[in-house]
């Protein structure tokens, strides 16, 4: 796209590169644009295996980018003589992975990578060149000398193929959304190519190129070179998976691969950043190698081999120098009949002695569990009695931990005995443990701190200013080392410090998240999706000094603990877990018939709820709620705070919502909003004669349970089931009469009926109707069919008659197997005849990054 001149520099007497893009063109803004972004992209990089830019300017009108200058030849020149020597091909291969790497851990994805765009220097170095097609993403380490080069979007809204056939990945192809791993793909074409001497993706037309990178696999290695050794053609095909969830988590794993591949030690000296699902060591070999037979999938050697990586790091760990300037990142791993949990914070916390992380984690059961392993040892150890775990924290001396289930805090000593109940407590909101065997917890968000023994017994308040418990918006306590002070979020955003002994609390941060307290002198704590820390006098309780990175460019909610520390230096982080998501629609036999925008990166779902009249939509995007039009395919969007949970009205002319309250606003966004309930609650259903919304809340001993709001004379809340148990999602029938919901009374969840009459009470004719779990029952328009999902994600359906003085129903059927974002709420909706189905999908195969182990933190401040 521009011309290069050989140029001398005399100031500094050396050769340069000058990239010119001729006045003529420069006038083409996609052009000049372009221009400038490969400068700024490339400009913001510094690394042997990226070109580096000296100097961007204008010059009679013509943009110009001066850079160092080059000799050799690109490896589209290399490879005209055919396949390279697989010595030479893993050689240039790891050169390009590290350059990507140091792109990708700016925020940079090249999206063009391709050997015309790779150059090979006299001396055999590699250089990456021509980022005119960067799109530039969050810088991982958040530097702000890092991210100052601002976002261009480029020609790449959805639908519009940027970058060169042949080495784009499929996401690519598509229009979708890309991130680093779309440049892994384009490696791994590049690469294959190196080794077999021809194209990994090739057909005699444009199109047949594009059907096989979407739909094919290129020819095994193998079969072109009987040399290939089968380790780097399985690393390929690692890199040419078409989910890009398959493919190397990062450029940096792909490096430490290719490293073990080629038996070249690593040369960068430097402590890594690992976020890949094994747990790691400080070898880098050792790094790889775990990793590496993790996606693999080699479960009959990893045992052993997983044992030796444990071992070494055990070694590495307790030989520890207090003068050990680095800090050391790992990744801890969890047997692969496990999911990482994510749906819950601080599902991962490592013991105060530093040794042993507690884990929230789905087995193949589908059950949620607690489980605690120690760093130094393969073997995970469920903990009995842990079902559905919330805010799980350690005592003191590391030998037992307490935690929310199933509405109860309970304790366990580690010892392989069932869990001791302590007391109720319907949902946790964090807790902490003193040496004197005092707990301190938040039982739920709407109930102000307590304080019990260990032992369990009648939880007290923890009395603020007033003298008495009035604060309903502390959560998070944590102890600090005296015993008797405690740090806890105050909601809306704030850190504070209170005392067992004085009814006085200070503020200690405004406008900020969770905080706990590092050893020696540290308060960790978010800040702007960056995870710091700032020295803190424990017994003056002042801090010092400016907040100091520790993590940053993850996604973590300010209010939600997903971080923990030990006493000896060692820190525990899980970012907030994202999944690509849409919006689909699908048919009765699960046949997907067409979609509502494109897929996106969502963390929570976006509660879709069609119309009465099934022609608008409401949904939760970026935290607002929006109308919709599926004729017009126009939005509106109604809120500008956070929201969620929206439902509409019998008319359709209103939306009640959830914004921290109960809120409610006019469907077409104008007027104010009014508010109904000055306090958390979650609507769900509004009656066909717009009387009553039913809403769900959490109870102040009691889980989630089911209220009802009139809408007639004093509209005073009251209401309808306070049991122990879990009930959400109720559902009232399109004739008014039934109410649907979930309960796990049988300690799974399933679907009930029972009877709503006129005056807004419940029957006592509860029946039960699903018999495989279900959640989330939704009625068709004319009341003859209820669906709901099973436990095993199928959407069902039952056919039902509402219209005499008892319910009467079939056998449930399945339809077809969904792909639910998991939800607490209505991740789906049927239109009026119930022949489609919009619901919110997965897309592709996600999983949840493991937790990141941080040895020596410290080192990490103090540098």
């Amino acid at each position: 796209m521009g011309e290069v001149y050989r140029a001398h520099d005399p100031k500094l007497g050396r050769d340069v590169a000058i990239k010119v893009l001729p006045a003529s063109l420069s006038e083409n803004a996609d052009r000049l644009n372009r221009f400038e972004q490969e400068a700024q992209a490339a400009g913001a990089l510094n690394h042997p295996n990226i070109l580096v830019i000296h100097h961007i300017g204008l010059h009679n009108s013509s943009p110009y980018i001066v850079s160092e200058l080059l000799e050799g030849e690109t490896l589209r020149d290399r490879l005209a003589g055919g396949a390279l020597p697989q010595r030479k091909a893993t050689d240039y291969a790891l050169q390009i992975a590290k350059g990507l790497a140091a792109a990708h851990e700016k925020g940079i994805v090249h999206r063009d990578i391709k050997p015309e765009n790779i150059f090979i220097t006299l001396d055999g170095r590699v250089k990456i060149l021509d980022f005119g097609l960067a799109k530039l993403t969050v810088a991982t380490d958040g530097l702000e000398s890092q991210s100052n080069v601002p976002t261009r979007k480029i020609n790449t809204s959805p639908g519009t193929v940027v970058g060169t056939l042949g080495y784009m990945s499929p996401e690519q192809l598509k229009g979708q959304h890309i991130d680093h791993r779309s440049d892994i793909f384009s490696f791994g074409a590049i690469l294959y190519e190196m080794l077999a001497g021809k194209r990994a993706f090739r057909g005699n037309s444009p199109a047949e190129t594009m059907s096989a990178i979407l739909r094919e696999d290129p020819t095994d290695l193998s079969e072109t070179n009987k040399t290939i050794s089968s380790a780097l053609e399985r690393l390929v095909h690692h890199c040419l998976e078409k989910n890009p969830a398959e493919r190397f988590y990062s450029a940096r794993d792909l490096a430490f691969a290719l490293e073990s591949v080629s038996g070249s030690p690593s040369s960068s000296g430097q402590t890594t950043t690992v976020s890949g699902p094994t747990l790691e060591t400080d070898s880098d070999t050792q790094t790889w190698f775990s990793r590496f037979l993790n996606s693999a999938k080699l479960w009959m050697a990893i045992a052993g081999l997983f044992l030796l990586v444990s071992v070494t790091w055990a070694v590495a760990y307790f030989n520890h120098s207090s003068s050990d300037s680095r800090a050391i990142l790992v990744a801890l791993t969890t047997p692969h009949d496990l999911a990482l949990n994510d749906t819950g914070p601080d599902s991962a916390v490592i013991s105060p002695d530093g040794l042993k992380v507690a884990f929230s984690a789905t087995g193949v059961g589908g059950k949620n569990m607690l489980y605690v392993r120690n760093l130094d040892s393969v073997e995970v150890k469920l903990v009995p009695g842990s079902e559905n775990p919330l805010e799980p924290f350690w005592s003191p001396d590391s030998r037992s931990i307490a935690f929310g289930s199933n509405g109860k805090l309970k304790r366990s000593d580690l010892n392989g005995a069932n869990a001791q109940v302590l007391c109720a407590s319907a949902r946790m909101v964090g807790g902490t443990w003193n040496k004197d065997g005092i707990i301190i917890f938040a039982p739920d968000y709407r109930t102000a701190l307590l304080q019990i023994s260990a032992q369990g017994g009648e939880p007290k308040p923890i009395y603020n200013k007033n003298g008495v418990s009035e604060v309903e918006q502390d959560r998070f306590p944590y102890f600090l080392p005296d015993g008797h002070h405690f740090l806890f979020y105050r909601n809306p955003g704030g850190i504070w410090v209170g005392s067992l002994n004085s009814p006085e609390s200070k503020q200690l941060v405004a406008d900020t998240g969770v905080a706990i307290y590092g050893s020696p002198g540290w308060l960790i704590f978010l800040r702007n999706d960056a995870l710091v820390a700032q020295a803190f006098d424990a017994e003056k309780l002042t801090l010092t000094g400016e907040p100091i990175p520790i993590i940053t460019g993850e996604i973590n909610r300010s209010n939600v603990k997903r971080f923990s520390v030990s006493d000896t230096g060692v820190l525990v982080w899980q970012p907030q877990w994202q999944r690509d998501y849409q919006l689909v629609w699908f048919d009765r036999k699960g046949k997907q018939i067409d979609a509502i925008d494109t897929p996106t990166k969502v963390s929570v779902g976006q509660d879709p709820y069609l119309s009465p009249d099934g022609k608008r939509l409401v949904v939760k995007k970026e935290q607002n709620l929006w109308v919709i039009d599926l004729e017009k395919g126009t939005g509106l969007r109604l809120t500008s705070t956070f929201s969620q949970i929206p439902v509409w009205s019998p008319d359709g002319n209103r939306i009640v919502y959830s914004r921290g309250a109960l809120t409610l606003k006019s469907a077409d966004g104008v007027g104010d909003e009014q508010t109904l309930l000055e306090r958390t609650a979650y609507p769900a259903s509004w009656s066909p004669d717009g009387r009553f919304i039913i809403f769900s809340e959490t109870g102040v001993k009691t889980r989630m349970d089911i209220s009802v709001l009139p809408m007639f004379g004093d509209k005073k809340e009251y209401q309808l089931s306070n049991s122990p148990f879990d009930e959400r999602s109720p559902q009232l029938s399109p004739d008014g009469r039934w109410l649907a919901y979930s309960s796990d009374e049988t300690g799974d969840y399933e679907i009930y009926i029972q009877s709503f009459s006129a005056e807004g009470k419940l029957g006592s004719d509860k029946k039960r109707v699903s018999t495989s779990g279900g959640k989330f029952p939704v009625w068709r328009h004319d009341g003859q069919e209820l669906f709901f999902v099973a436990a095993d994600g199928s959407m069902m359906v039952t056919s039902v008659k509402t219209g005499g003085k008892e319910f009467e129903f079939e056998s449930p059927k399945p339809l077809f197997k969904t792909r639910l974002l998991q939800s607490n709420f209505h991740e789906f909706d049927v239109t009026h005849d119930g022949q489609r189905f919009l619901i919110g999908t997965r897309i592709g195969e996600p999983t949840a990054p493991p937790p990141t182990v941080i040895l020596n933190w410290t080192a990490i401040v103090k540098k």
